[in-house]
């Protein structure tokens, strides 16, 4: 008896033990996806705050002009006129009640600097290094570009530049980038494909328009010095500008340093006492250490060539490959030996570009059709270039003439000027463009860059209730400025790192970042046969992505378990 209730204890302990364990499975079971749901939820917002932040997407539809009877008293002088200069222009126009660009080059000023066929143009710049190398737009600069003038597509049409969709047809040593994104409904946004010299000539067009900005000039001479206002040393008043005529000085509400690499801001603020003096607050720098470089070892070849319609409806491209745009965009992987970026373009009027860029020395660059042919043939491949590819470059040699041109180019290092942790600058000093930062120009965020310190201008000063700048507006710009910027300058260091030739900044290595580099390689390869991954570097190249895009939880999912499965099997 004794034993029988033993035994029955025992059954009903075991069954009370079992009976419990469903729900508990059930509660784990629905606990997951519950949690996946929330850090979904919360990828999702965040998302929406950093493209805000740092993308500028949402800021385009407040690129408007003020009223008129709101605009700031006084002059805003730009010191440069290439496209910084230019797009600042164009923003000062909507706030300021004059707008002066100080431009050195002084045939820039004449017809022949905003001529309609700017493709076609006699005259090069002589301080832009890139101005006859290869050039390309992101889809974020040409949908800025629309808000900032309304007549763009119209005179784009005029000047023979074509608007297409955005397909730099990308390829990763031979395996196509997928593109187009059928199961997402995505519909490629459309980009200009132009030359540089097109693309500074248009623009310098569309600005000194007066019809349009009645307000901008463009006057010829050397910006050679800025003076603090001798009433109150916390702001400028005056710009001093060398021109043929002599000495003369602008007085200025505004000064913008849009001088690009030569950065002559710095030496001007220096030269006054600008720089910070005595124990400086948490992150910020002494002027003289706001300037870091670090050398990616970057060269150019572009070539050239005029091309007539017969000669384009003669090359043998495959039917779903225009003409015309991105014709072949090799990129090669692996980075032993460097990097290579291989192009075939048709950009605007009747150019047609070959291209080859390199983050080495081994190889020699092309600086003729039959050396391209070599060189395009001893690039690392996984899946074979091509043989259409080889035939156009054969076919180049019936236009290869006079008047093609060929630009060997050694880039400068990539330079940073972080004046978001200077304190002490003038309150109505701004500096935009490559005065502040130059990036990798293989990842054709050049102009994008400039087009982004002009909208964190327009930004701060829409935000402006009376008709002059605020004591904090220099602050608050450079704060806008980093937002909006800096994550270009930290992708293009990320990405340079991998390259054995790269000369890091002082004090760091080639490893920094190489956890991230390794996602972004699994990434990439994931992207192959993956339309989510795919997308995210596709809206990452057109200018169109968050910083965390790469990190949805399903991608981060699939690639870690991709790199477990390849670990253990």
């Amino acid at each position: 008896m004794g034993t029988h209730r033993s035994s029955t204890f025992v059954y009903i302990r075991r069954f009370s033990y079992h009976s419990r364990r469903p729900p508990m499975l059930s509660q784990i079971l629905l606990a997951v996806p519950a949690a996946y749901s929330v850090l979904l939820v919360s990828w999702h917002l965040l998302r929406r705050h950093l493209l805000a932040k740092h993308s500028g997407v949402r800021d385009l539809p407040h690129l408007q002009s003020r009223r008129p009877d709101k605009k700031i008293s006084g002059t805003a002088v730009i010191c440069g006129g290439s496209i910084a200069g230019l797009l600042t222009a164009r923003v000062c126009h909507d706030h300021f009640e004059r707008v002066v660009i100080v431009e050195a080059e002084a045939w820039v000023a004449s017809e022949e600097g905003r001529k309609i066929d700017g493709w076609n143009q006699k005259m090069a710049r002589s301080r832009v290094v890139q101005y006859t190398s290869l050039h390309a737009c992101q889809s974020f600069l040409y949908t800025g570009l629309k808000s900032l003038f309304p007549n763009l597509e119209d005179e784009c049409r005029r000047s023979d530049i074509r608007v297409l969709e955005s397909n730099p047809r990308f390829n990763s040593s031979g395996v196509l980038f997928r593109i187009p994104f059928s199961s997402y409904k995505f519909k490629l946004p459309k980009t200009m494909y132009l030359s540089r010299s097109g693309f500074e000539t248009f623009l310098r067009r569309l600005v000194l328009d007066k019809d349009s900005y009645p307000n901008i000039e463009l006057v010829t001479g050397t910006v050679t010095d800025v003076l603090p206002d001798p009433a109150d040393h916390s702001r400028l008043s005056t710009v001093v500008v060398r021109m043929d005529s002599g000495e003369q000085k602008f007085p200025a509400s505004l000064v913008a340093d849009c001088t690009g690499p030569a950065r002559a801001g710095l030496k001007w603020l220096d030269r006054h006492g600008y720089d910070a003096s005595g124990t400086l607050p948490a992150g910020k720098l002494p002027l003289s250490a706001l300037k870091i470089s670090y050398d990616q070892k970057l060269r150019y070849s572009s070539m050239m060539f005029r091309v007539n319609q017969a000669w384009l409806d003669r090359i043998p491209l495959p039917a779903d490959i225009p003409n015309t745009g991105a014709i072949y965009t090799f990129l090669e992987d692996g980075v032993k030996q460097g990097r290579v970026f291989f192009a075939l373009t048709r950009p605007d009027g009747n150019t047609f570009v070959a291209f080859v860029g390199q983050h080495e020395t081994s190889r020699s660059m092309p600086t003729n059709l039959a050396e391209l042919k070599v060189y395009v043939e001893g690039l690392n491949t996984v899946q074979p270039i091509p043989g259409w590819v080889f035939k156009v470059i054969d076919m180049l040699e019936e236009v290869n003439n006079s008047s093609t041109s060929v630009a060997i180019l050694k880039v400068a290092p990539t330079t940073y000027v972080r004046y978001h942790q200077a304190t002490n600058l003038p309150s109505n000093w701004v500096a935009l463009g490559d005065s502040v930062m130059t990036l990798n120009p293989l990842f054709a965020e050049g102009c994008t860059k400039a087009f982004k310190g002009a909208l964190a201008l327009h930004n701060v000063l829409r935000a402006i209730s009376v008709n002059t700048l605020p004591p904090n507006f220099s602050t608050k710009f450079f704060e806008e400025h980093f937002d909006k910027t800096d994550l270009m300058w930290q992708n293009t260091r990320l990405m340079d790192y991998a390259l054995p030739t790269t000369v890091p900044l002082p004090g760091e290595s080639l490893s920094s970042g190489s956890s991230l580099r390794w996602y972004i390689s699994q990434l990439q390869h994931l992207a192959i046969d993956d339309e989510h991954a795919a997308l995210v570097l596709y809206n990452s190249a057109a200018g169109l992505a968050s910083p965390i895009d790469a990190f949805h939880p399903n991608l981060v999912a699939k690639i870690l378990w991709t790199a477990l499965v390849a670990k253990v099997f």
